[in-house]
């Protein structure tokens, strides 16, 4: 291992925990434990990724936000009784990894919550939301300290809380704390003070209208997440840890209207650092025994979850300053660089570094810094689009899938992420030599594919470098990572052995222009249906249907990894005729 790594790799503590390494995986949305918006229920495909994360050398792993109320059925976590039973015997495989486990229990969405158009219907007319009130309802799901414009659809006011459903949720977070110790969860982390979700709105002064003893003064506005810590000590042990998800400033400037990286000198409509030093102490003084720190609101979502055209560390420079007004260890999240996290760390700056995507796309980067092959990091890109594909316009609520709702954590580059029954990676029976017509991010990653599988691919490219229009898509200045794929896959390619063609265009059958398909096909002794074009553009479809067999599609990784499955290993057509027809024609 390069020395420069070698503070991320040292033991620290959170209350009397010690953690073997300063690398927390940060919660994200889907790898929940319990089940994602759904009834709860020992989810087995999120355990498997988390004991995945665990053997691959995180320190701290957060599963995602679970509610201790369930969103869909309206159950109480405490409630589940068979659920910490299943969890009790996960935990015993699960610290033979020498990881540590913390639960993030939440309150819940309030304005914040991702509705999409059909809730928005069911909050709006009484009569329906009344009749599925009993599977889901949107005016609890909502509900906020006051009455506040909800962030995906601005007209559809939350109700503020009662009292009564407050004191209800502070005493359930102490009952499922319990619980989660007793089946030997190391700690819990409370979701949040953070990015504007339920208990956020109740600690910022502009959101929270409240007259009674949750709103007004300082003391009120935080009363609520200073309750539930308390009632997790009470109930659960006062020496279990309880680390709290907060942001150090809000970077919101209005309803709907964050601040950029270069905006300094707007007036903060959340929380400002003035407040955040004081928050930070009383809090801490409270009972919390960690602070997992970023950025924003979902006003300004792209401080906690950083896309390409964030910097990055683009929340180390607060973090590190609030960190001087509390006693309790401080980790930073937001498109962290595990060297600067290094640097900080050794300094004394930083006591842990939280990293979530790069956990998605390639889940042994620990062990490759370990051994030394850190260029061997698939690096992510921050594209959102497996993990974070929430879609607004202008009017509208959230347009996005229910299947997308309900399975975020997934990975544009890498499939297999909390999908790893789905997409399995078969060693064939009958290797095959293979050729794939284009050297796009499709047709490498087609390549790598097949070369785990057990085939001889051969890439035909017409130019002479790999990257296709991913080379154009990466030109801009912001999209390092990007490029830095694009390298990424070149070497694989070599480390591989997988042999390139460089300068060789293939063109409709009989066409002279480097090679037909089926000239190609003949040359290296295949039959069409061994033959796989793989191109940027889709290809011609006439061409693959005149040669007779093949396949042709564009850059999606996941149609690309799954026709590498349709290269039959039995040497008939069907299965290549079936990947034409789901990956071409209704693709």
């Amino acid at each position: 291992m390069d020395e420069k790594y070698s503070a991320l790799f040292t033991p620290w503590k959170i209350g009397n925990v010690e953690i073997k390494n300063r690398i927390v995986q940060c919660s994200m949305g889907g790898t929940s434990l319990f089940g994602w918006l759904e009834p709860c229920h020992f989810d087995k495909e999120a355990a498997n990724f988390l004991l995945n994360r665990a053997q691959d050398g995180v320190g701290l792993v957060l599963p995602g936000m679970q509610c201790v109320r369930d969103t869909m059925g309206r159950r109480w976590l405490w409630q589940n009784k068979k659920m910490f039973k299943e969890l009790a015997d996960y935990m015993v495989e699960y610290h033979k990894t020498g990881s540590k486990l913390f639960i993030q229990l939440a309150a819940g969405f309030g304005r914040s919550m991702a509705v999409a158009p059909w809730m928005v219907t069911l909050n709006n007319n009484k009569v329906l939301g009344a009749l599925a009130k009993p599977v889901i309802d949107v005016s609890y799901c909502c509900a906020s300290a006051s009455a506040t414009p909800n962030r995906w659809q601005e007209d559809m006011l939350s109700r503020p809380m009662t009292v009564e459903e407050i004191h209800e949720m502070v005493d359930a977070f102490g009952k499922t704390a319990k619980l989660l110790r007793e089946a030997g969860v190391d700690g819990v982390e409370i979701h949040a003070v953070h990015e504007g979700y339920l208990l956020d709105q109740f600690t910022i002064a502009n959101w929270n209208h409240r007259t009674d003893e949750y709103g007004g003064s300082f003391e009120n506005r935080f009363r609520f997440p200073v309750e539930i810590v308390q009632s997790i000590k009470r109930q659960a042990g006062a020496d279990f840890p309880v680390s709290l998800r907060y942001s150090v400033v809000s970077k919101t400037k209005a309803w709907g209207k964050g601040a950029m990286p270069y905006e300094t000198d707007f007036e903060e409509f959340g929380r400002d650092m003035a407040e955040s030093e004081k928050a930070i102490k009383y809090l801490g003084d409270a009972g919390y025994d960690m602070f997992n720190c970023d950025n924003g609101t979902y006003d300004a979502w792209y401080w906690a979850h950083p896309p390409q055209y964030m910097p990055d560390n683009c929340n180390l420079e607060y973090v590190e300053h609030i960190k001087k007004f509390t006693d309790k260890p401080v980790a930073c999240a937001g498109r962290m660089d595990p060297v600067k996290a290094a640097e900080e760390i050794a300094a004394g700056r930083l006591d842990a570094v939280a990293i979530a995507r790069q956990n998605l796309v390639d889940p042994e980067w620990i062990h490759k810094i370990l051994s030394g092959h850190e260029d061997e990091i698939k690096p992510c890109i921050r594209c959102h689009n497996g993990c974070f594909n929430m879609s607004k316009f202008k009017g509208t609520a959230n347009l996005q899938s229910m299947d997308d709702s309900l399975h975020l954590a997934r990975c544009a580059l890498n499939p297999t992420t909390m999908q790893h029954n789905k997409y399995k990676i078969v060693p064939t029976r009958h290797p095959k030599k293979v050729a794939i017509i284009g050297g796009g991010i499709g047709g490498m990653e087609c390549a790598l594919v097949l070369k785990q599988r057990g085939h001889t691919p051969v890439i035909f490219e017409k130019t002479n470098e790999l990257g296709g229009l991913y080379i154009t898509a990466s030109a801009m200045s912001f999209k390092e990572a990007d490029k830095a794929l694009l390298r990424w896959y070149e070497r694989e390619l070599k480390k591989n052995d997988i042999e390139v063609r460089f300068n060789m265009e293939i063109n409709a059958p009989g066409v002279t222009k480097g090679s037909g398909l089926k000239t190609l096909a003949d040359t290296l002794g295949l039959a069409m249906n061994q033959v796989m074009a793989c191109g940027d553009s889709g290809n011609d479809l006439a061409m693959i249907q005149a040669a007779g067999y093949g396949i042709a599609m564009g850059n999606a990784t996941p149609d690309v990894l799954a026709a590498a499955r349709y290269v039959t290993d039995d040497n008939n057509h069907d299965g290549v005729a079936k990947a034409i027809e789901t990956y071409v024609l209704k693709g």
